[in-house]
């Protein structure tokens, strides 16, 4: 018996609400720890734009999660038949123009937060509108794009292949790092004070990079299968999509044996890239330095999450071709 609407949005907000919860606390618990466990008047835009960019991750698959929710037929939305959306409405529910707007609502949160009297007050209420505002934008968007699936039709295929449809997920992540560690440039293990080719600087930076790039791959592991089955389904990337696995013999390797080379390559290329600078006497900042620094690391996060993509993909077209076959049995 296929649930209706209400009743399966009951079941779906409980473990939203848990999920946009232990997300933030992750993301907003490293911020605040890297800021030497504070949030002053400075820090305002900096959460906006990190809360904004999270809920824009979060956002980003939704329409092609219900796609798939909707033909495969595990929800009954017979109660959006006939509903409309405004082309006004359709402009302002695409994930970047809500994204963008909602940086301003993030800035009235956190100003309004940082008015109590604690500081640590001020981080709890925080912590927990937050999650609500995403979680209230989560419906309404969730309503909207319902009515789209069932009214409009698709455009065709909007990501030619893994690398494009990827690299427009590397750039908010990358964002997000840069946001994440731009406190530590006030921390006297980060100095830059004692030149590039510092050991304390270029230790700690190691040590930096693989704690990001560790996050970075906890959340890479949320499956993405039924994402790209509702997007095949809306006909935005095709069977194409993803053809063959880039640098097969270094994913033939166990994961741990790809992790200590990338940590001896992460360190050559940091005594490298200090070295360089310090030769070249460039005065660059703390986060231009920590990119340069990261880049190996940001590299093999692609390839990770491409591979772990693909094979996603190829599942979420084995069980396209299993629908298919049957619908045919049952007509």
């Amino acid at each position: 018996m296929i649930p209706d609407y209400l009743k399966f949005i009951r079941f779906q907000d409980k473990r939203l609400v848990l999920f946009f919860y232990s997300v933030l606390f992750v993301v907003l618990g490293f911020y605040w720890k890297n800021n030497d466990y504070k949030v002053t008047q400075h820090d305002v835009w900096f959460i906006s734009g990190l809360l904004s960019i999270m809920l824009f991750n979060f956002i980003y698959e939704l329409k092609a999660w219900w796609a798939y929710s909707y033909v495969i037929g595990r929800v009954d939305v017979d109660a959006f038949t006939g509903k409309h959306c405004s082309p006004a409405l359709i402009f302002f529910s695409r994930p970047t123009i809500i994204s963008a707007l909602s940086i301003f609502v993030f800035w009235l949160i956190v100003k309004c937060c940082l008015m109590l009297p604690s500081m640590i007050y001020s981080v709890i209420c925080l912590y927990v509108l937050s999650p609500l505002y995403i979680l209230l934008i989560f419906r309404w968007l969730r309503t909207v794009y319902i009515r789209q699936l069932l009214t409009t039709v698709s455009t065709g295929v909007r990501y030619r292949n893994l690398y494009q449809y990827l690299g427009c997920y590397i750039l908010p992540v990358a964002l997000i790092n840069l946001i994440s560690v731009s406190p530590l440039a006030a921390n006297s293990d980060f100095s830059l004070t004692e030149g590039f080719f510092s050991a304390r600087l270029m230790i700690a930076m190691l040590i930096l990079c693989a704690v990001v790039l560790a996050i970075n791959l906890i959340f890479s592991l949320l499956s993405k299968r039924y994402v790209f089955l509702g997007r095949v389904f809306l006909k935005e990337i095709d069977f194409f999509f993803s053809k063959s696995i880039p640098f097969h013999s270094l994913y033939a390797k166990p994961f741990i044996i790809r992790v200590l080379l990338l940590l001896l390559v992460v360190a050559v290329w940091i005594v490298c890239i200090s070295s360089a600078l310090s030769l070249l006497q460039w005065q660059i900042g703390f986060e231009t330095y920590f990119i340069l620094c990261f880049m190996p690391c940001l590299a093999y996060y692609f390839l990770h999450t491409y591979w772990h993509w693909h094979n996603e993909f190829m599942m979420s077209c084995d069980m396209y071709f299993r629908y298919e076959e049957f619908n045919k049995r049952n007509n």
